[in-house]
């Protein structure tokens, strides 16, 4: 059974494997066994914590219990912005118009922005690529945690899509814009933004508005599209209820999307229910994600249910992996 759960101490091995099959360009999951250490401990306090904190890393693992092996990651951020500036382009559009030619032209402004500081945040979604197919709850379960913890997080809730990619590995919008004012690879800003302070981009970083017509056609193309292994992630945030509205990262121009957190379709069909054990439920039955009410002790399934009013009826593997007892209040998405 795969369960997903709050990342623990020992989990620093399994992450740093994960990161390395993630690649490059994925800033919040840095090749770095430092980094990651200290991301850990970060999580560790939030879930422990019962106070409500602008800082609040709720990180989570996916493993699988039949070999303990750690094969998934994702997170919720409870602000943006909460210690240092957050950064993003809006992509405006300008018309220009020439009464002496009766000619108008239109094209495009990418202006530096702090529109979604103090917003939630998700992000950090990875799987490995053995285990496809568990995607959409790895994704959802953070939806879960938000429906359950409201008071822990803003309204609106926001996320970031790694930009498109050449099949050399370049990102052609750094190679555009960012490498000129950096004058280092993308891979080093990457790594210095994942590791350690972004400072450098409120000091390095062109503050002026930049037309798109002065970009390379590639670079145009690639404004707020996906990386190729991002768009399916893409198209499930859209399905729950994000917005696309004209935001795109820094440094490769991924899309970033924005939601209401109560308005999210998973947040919307949360269901709480005491836990019943049913030795006659099917395999067959739909499957629901299931979890307990515990923060610190946070655990959710993705197993088979049957939902009513009062009571969610699961089995007793289900009951056993929750870490909840018979009567115990749980909660269910579809």
């Amino acid at each position: 059974m795969l369960v997903i759960r709050p990342i623990g101490h020992n989990d620093v091995d399994g992450l740093f494997a994960l990161a390395k099959k993630a690649g490059a360009g994925f800033t919040s999951l840095p090749v770095d066994k430092g980094a990651l250490a200290g991301k850990i401990e970060a999580a560790i306090a939030s879930f422990s914590s019962q106070a409500m904190n602008r800082d609040d890393y709720f990180l989570m693992v996916m493993e699988d219990l039949e070999n303990g092996k750690i094969v998934g990651t994702t997170a919720a951020y409870a602000r943006t912005g909460s210690r240092e500036a957050f950064y993003a382009y809006r992509l405006m559009s300008v018309t220009h118009y020439s009464h002496s030619l009766s000619k108008e032209t239109r094209s495009s402004l990418l202006h530096l922005t702090n529109d979604y500081t103090d917003c939630s945040e998700v992000g950090t979604l990875f799987l490995d690529p053995d285990y496809r197919g568990n995607g959409h709850w790895l994704s959802r379960c953070r939806y879960m945690l938000m429906a359950q913890q409201l008071h822990r997080f803003a309204p609106d809730v926001i996320a970031e899509l790694r930009g498109w990619m050449d099949e050399n590995g370049e990102s052609p919008v750094w190679n555009a814009i960012g490498s000129h004012f950096f004058e280092m690879t993308f891979d080093e800003a990457d790594r210095l933004s994942g590791t350690g302070s972004n400072q450098f981009i409120t000091e390095l970083m062109p503050k002026y508005p930049i037309y798109t017509n002065l970009l390379p056609k590639e670079a145009r193309d690639a404004l707020g599209k996906p990386n190729d292994a991002g768009v399916r992630a893409m198209a499930l945030l859209l399905e729950e209820g994000f917005e696309y509205e004209g935001l795109v990262d820094i440094f490769d121009g991924g899309p970033m999307v924005r939601g209401r957190i109560k308005e999210l379709v998973s947040v919307r069909s949360a269901k709480r229910g005491a836990a019943i054990v049913d030795l006659d439920l099917s395999s067959d039955q739909k499957k629901f994600m299931i979890a307990n009410q515990s923060l610190e002790n946070f655990r959710l399934v993705f197993q088979a249910a049957d939902c009513t009013d009062k009571e969610i009826k699961v089995s007793a593997e289900v009951v056993e992996a929750l870490g909840v007892t018979p009567g115990d209040e749980i909660m269910a998405m579809g």
